[in-house]
Parts: structure tokens; sequence; C-alpha cells
């Protein structure tokens, strides 16, 4: 039973030729555009797709799989193997893949990046969580880490089952049980960490161990130790 989650940053070089042409989508390949925000976006979906490739590779399974991916009505991209599941996020210039595999069980996880930018916070705080959370914040010496507290794990959770932001209000967080309750997710873990260039929100339905953190540093995936990760127990 294994959870990885490696982040990587577009402006690192990273051969995403190496990958087989034909575990690649056409999508990857083809696209051409001047516009700087496409261009992100396209980098970002390169990046995430070669992070994918590396933790196959990392955990011994067939690479064969990213050329399988499929995807729900939603949207989410899934492997059609249940015991190993995985999700992407990105953020600015940065990206972050988890990579589950669970050999006795249907494997779930979502992740959820945020690269920190100037944001009304209160505002955004009193739109999706309830009084008893916004007194919380309103508590808090760090806004911004507050803030993306609430928003990285909500959006964690709704993504592990590929459920819209607009579900955001019906995550409820005790922030200060480390308690969270979804019916958009099973029964699990969450990691939130300020830890990183950006804020992350991991669940995963393991409900031991943490999982292993993994950074491209240009050359190859180097683990990288958190000692101040937060712990959430999920449902």
């Amino acid at each position: 039973m294994t959870t990885l989650i490696a982040y990587a940053n577009i402006q690192q070089s990273f051969p995403f030729c190496e990958i087989p042409p034909e575990l690649v989508p056409e999508s990857l390949l083809t696209l051409q555009s001047e516009n700087p925000r496409v261009w992100q976006r396209y980098q970002c979906r390169k990046l995430a797709h070669f992070l994918l490739w590396q933790l196959l590779k990392m955990t011994g399974k067939n690479t064969a799989l990213l050329g399988q991916i499929k995807r729900t009505e939603s949207g989410r991209p899934y492997f059609p193997n249940e015991t190993i599941d995985f999700n992407i996020s990105h953020s600015g210039d940065w990206v972050a893949v988890i990579l589950k595999n669970n050999e006795e069980k249907k494997s779930t996880v979502g992740i959820d990046i945020e690269f920190p930018k100037q944001r009304y916070f209160l505002g955004l705080m009193q739109h999706f969580a309830p009084e008893d959370e916004v007194i919380w914040f309103s508590q808090q010496s760090d806004a911004e880490g507050a803030f993306y507290r609430s928003w990285c794990l909500r959006e964690a959770i709704l993504k592990s089952q590929g459920v819209g932001i607009v579900k955001l209000s019906e995550v409820r967080h005790l922030p200060d049980k480390l308690k969270i309750f979804s019916d958009y997710c099973p029964q699990g873990k969450l990691f939130f960490t300020n830890e990183l260039p950006f804020y992350l929100a991991a669940f995963t339905n393991q409900l031991k161990n943490q999982p292993h953190f993994l950074q491209w540093n240009g050359k190859n995936l180097e683990q990288k130790i958190l000692k101040h990760l937060i712990h959430y127990d999920v449902n």
C-alpha cells in the first residue's frame, strides 16, 4: 500500500520525449498557441503526464496504464485498474500528482494545490464556510494560510470523486478537532501542508501512514521530508 505525491515546476526541464509516443495523448503533441495562459495550461498538462509516468515506473506498475486513462461523466481521469488511483492539480507554474496503489481494495485519492495570490479571503470564506468556521478564520493570525487550508481541503475531498467546487459549502470542516465530513468521499485521511512553494491538501482512503513527497529536481525525483503536516480524519 503506497501513496506518492510528486510535484514540479513547468520552468524546470523534464524529458517528456522519453515517454513512448503511444502513451501520450495526441492533444499533448499537437497544441500550438501564442496565448501565454493557454501555453501555461498546456505545459502543466504535459508535466502532469510526465510525473504520472515517473510514479508508475517508481512503483513498478505497467506504464501502459498511461494509454488506458478513462474519464468519468464529470471529467475525472482514472485508470481501469481500481486498485490504482491518481489525481492531478496545478496552480500557476506548479503541478502535483498523487498516485495510490492498494492491492486490497479500491483506491481513492484527491489532491489540490494553490499557489498563493491576493484575494478577499474573508468574503470568500463567508461564501462557502459556515459561521463557526468563519469565526475560527477571523481568529487566525495567518489569514492567507487559514483560507487556503479551508479551501484546499475541500477541493481535495471533492476531487476524489470528481465533484465540482459548487459543492464546497457541503464539506464540513472542523479545524479545532481536525475532522472533515462529506457525502462526496469515503472514509480516510487528509493531509495539509504549507511547507512547499504552494499550499497542498491530499485525501486518501488509506487510513495508515502518510504519503511520500517527491520533488522533481530537473533530473530525477528526490524525496522531500515534510515535518509539519496537519492530519485530518475524514468521515
